[in-house]
């Protein structure tokens, strides 16, 4: 496919109805607001000038910008050295010089280069940025997005499997532990099979002195390939499992078995250069830092200093369980059934450190599905009009699951926050991935409508009540949305919906046997050619094999139901699922948080790629807040980070909380704070974030008062 490189690259612009400048992502379709005090003239400039990457740069002519809601920021000087940092609620000024500013938390990657003096005013919601002794900002942007750099072909012989797949470390651009930082991973290559061995010369990996010794079969091959990609390590055939440097080596097959211990040594590395990465560009409060050093004795400043290979040794040198409980929650646990058809998923994987397992066995469909069952008949027994499922005569009982698929089974449960499989059958509690879906992530055509477009279609009266998701979505300052609601629809107008560019289609109804029920009869998304639409809810009963059929007629993922579906439930999950699409929360975190809460919410699972996303959230990290009260009046709570494309695992995340200014990362917990219950309802009124309260899940523009 043939991309103009213009239409890629990021587009800043005046705004369309405020004094200011819009910044947009064509490929990621984000946005962000700059504004001005007044009408600010705009011209392109060079964005090589920037002190980070960008791929595109605007001189904006104004006396200052300021963002639409708080956004920490570094000032460094022309060497890169950090002048200034604002993370809490505090002003800074510095003298006239040469500056590069750099945001954090922006939904397209954002800098300024500035000659002259700054001053930096955080005014609660906001930062302003004013000018002294200059009337002109240059913007530089730069897409989120990565692109593999290229593909290397390999045979099935586990020899040529090992050598293609460690040239994943390519992608690296850096060897330091920088490298925890998403935006200085990279995509690794592409992987696919062929008749020969074919690696081209552009790929080079980096000279580490690492190597990933284990035995030359798949099994052993597919666990450590995400470790290889992070560590720029070699994969070798070797007599038992083992990571080696020069003068050292550690054993990978512990206690607990091979693939548990690879485990171990992937978040062991990550979480100590995390810690160590303090001591580089970001000198910042780290409480992974703060917690590490009180457990270990290691001087950082050292160990930074070193290379890799010595870095590992040093790490791997400190008992893991000394450190496991400071480990960030991990986003992504994958099975990868360990056939030929399923290489090509490894890059994606490893991209986002992704622990990856070989699943050995299968449980049957009867005792995977068992659990479900019990609870849809507990609901529905006597009351068969409950569920969301057409009337109409079917081929089966109308309590028992679908019988469409006879591969159903549960993989084995995974200590993250999102688990995925990756082969033949269909996975009961965990994302169904395919290869293709991974694949149409990369195949992007770049759009001039800034808008996110989202379609709701209701197809049945008697589900009207689901129908407020229609002013769920788009519910967002900063953002511009296009929303159309229908109401049934026929199978032609169906079938051209899902043509259309659309982002997001919520769909409400029933889906049989014989597809996805309309005013008309049935429309089979297994017989159709074409889908455009993004990313997909099928919110009806057993809608699996439907949503299986949009995925592989092109759309990139959606959430659909392995069992029957009770009508109020469903309801419930669908607006929830809408708040949290909503806000930023990819389509994984969305079903493993309606699991958390919802009744029915095991029911779901996503099919393609889970971690897509309508938008992107304010924060940058979709996150959810646990309240508690303690014995001074004062009201306790955490906060928990859901990494997504865009905010991979490695980002640094602080809460807007006057007086805080420690960062942590932005997986699973990301830190605890005490407030007066005026002082947190302020916090909760800046943004909408799903908030638990006694155990339940509510939101936090709902809440008036705190009772807990």
């Amino acid at each position: 496919m043939n991309v103009d490189p213009d239409a890629t690259r990021p587009q800043i612009r005046p705004h369309p109805s405020r004094d200011g400048i819009q910044v947009t992502d064509p490929i990621q379709e984000t946005q962000f607001s700059l504004l001005t005090p007044d009408e600010p003239g705009i011209d392109d400039c060079d964005p090589d000038q920037f002190y980070f990457p960008a791929d595109a740069g605007a001189t904006v002519r104004t006396a200052a910008v300021e963002t639409p809601y708080f956004v920490p920021l570094w000032i460094r000087d022309a060497e890169g050295n950090t002048v200034a940092e604002v993370s809490d609620q505090e002003s800074v000024s510095v003298p006239p010089g040469r500056y590069n500013v750099e945001l954090a938390t922006t939904q397209v990657k954002l800098q300024f280069a500035i000659e002259g003096g700054i001053e930096v005013t955080s005014m609660g919601d906001s930062v302003r940025v004013a000018l002294t002794g200059t009337d002109r900002v240059h913007v530089g942007a730069r897409s989120v997005h990565e692109q593999p750099a290229a593909t290397v072909t390999t045979t099935e012989k586990p020899e040529d499997l090992m050598r293609a797949l460690s040239t994943l470390g390519s992608a690296l651009k850096t060897t330091s532990c920088e490298r925890s930082f998403p935006s200085l991973r990279g995509h690794p290559p592409l992987v696919e099979i062929g008749d020969e061995l074919s690696i081209p010369d552009s790929i080079a990996a980096p000279e580490t002195g690492v190597g990933i010794e284990v035995p030359p079969i798949e099994e052993y091959i597919y666990p450590v390939v995400p470790l290889a990609y992070y560590t720029g390590a070699r994969i070798e055939p070797g007599p038992s499992p083992r990571i080696a440097g020069d003068g050292w080596s550690y054993p990978l097959d512990g206690d607990d078995g091979f693939e548990a211990e690879v485990e171990r040594v992937l978040k062991h590395v990550f979480l100590m250069d995390c810690v160590t990465r303090t001591e580089g560009y970001y000198e910042v409060d780290l409480h992974e830092r703060a917690e590490v050093e009180s457990l270990v004795d290691l001087d950082f400043a050292a160990v930074y200093e070193q290379p890799l290979s010595e870095q590992l040794r040093t790490y791997l040198d400190v008992p893991f369980d000394a450190v496991a409980d400071v480990v960030p929650k991990w986003k992504l646990t994958a099975d990868v059934r360990p056939d030929a058809a399923n290489v090509s998923a490894l890059p994606f994987l490893a991209n986002e450190l992704a622990v990856v397992r070989c699943p050995h066995s299968q449980e049957t469909r009867d005792e995977a599905l068992e659990e479900l069952t019990d609870q849809v008949e507990s609901f529905f027994r006597n009351n068969p009009e409950a569920l969301r499922r057409s009337t109409r005569t079917q081929t089966r009982s109308e309590s028992s699951p679908s019988t469409a698929s006879p591969e159903i089974f549960r993989p084995e449960p995974a200590d993250s926050i999102e688990q995925a499989y990756v082969g033949d059958g269909l996975p009961v509690g965990a994302s169904k991935m395919t290869v293709d879906a991974y694949y149409r992530r990369l195949e992007f055509e770049p759009t001039t409508d800034p808008q996110i477009q989202v379609a709701v279609v209701c197809n049945d009266q008697e589900m009207t009540d689901e129908n407020v998701v229609s002013d769920i979505y788009g519910t967002r300052d900063w953002i511009e949305f296009g929303i159309e609601a229908h109401e049934q629809l026929t199978a032609m107008e169906m079938r051209e919906l899902l043509r259309s560019d659309v982002d997001f289609l919520h769909y409400i109804g029933h889906v049989d046997d014989e597809g996805i029920r309309c005013a008309d009869g049935y429309l089979d998304t297994r017989h159709l050619s074409e889908v455009n639409v993004s990313a997909f809810l099928l919110n009806a009963c057993d809608s699996y094999e439907q949503g299986r059929g949009l995925v592989d007629s092109g759309a990139m993922a959606g959430i659909a139901t392995v069992t029957d579906i009770v009508n109020e439930a469903a309801t419930s999950v669908g607006r929830t699922a809408a708040k949290l699409l909503n806000q930023g929360f990819s389509l994984a975190a969305t079903v493993s948080i309606i699991k958390e809460y919802e009744q029915i919410g095991h029911h779901y699972l996503v099919i393609g790629d889970a971690s897509a996303s309508i938008v992107e959230n304010q924060s940058g990290t979709p996150h959810k807040i646990t309240i508690h009260k303690d014995d001074d009046n004062m009201f306790e709570f955490s906060m928990y980070g859901y990494p997504t494309l865009s905010t991979p695992m490695g980002t640094m995340f602080t809460p807007q909380i006057e007086g805080i200014n420690t960062f942590s990362t932005n997986s699973g917990w990301m830190g605890t704070f005490s407030l007066t219950e005026s002082g947190l309802l302020e916090f909760l009124h800046r943004q909408d974030a799903p908030v638990e309260v006694n155990g339940s899940l509510q939101w936090t523009l709902g809440i008036s008062e705190l009772r807990t």
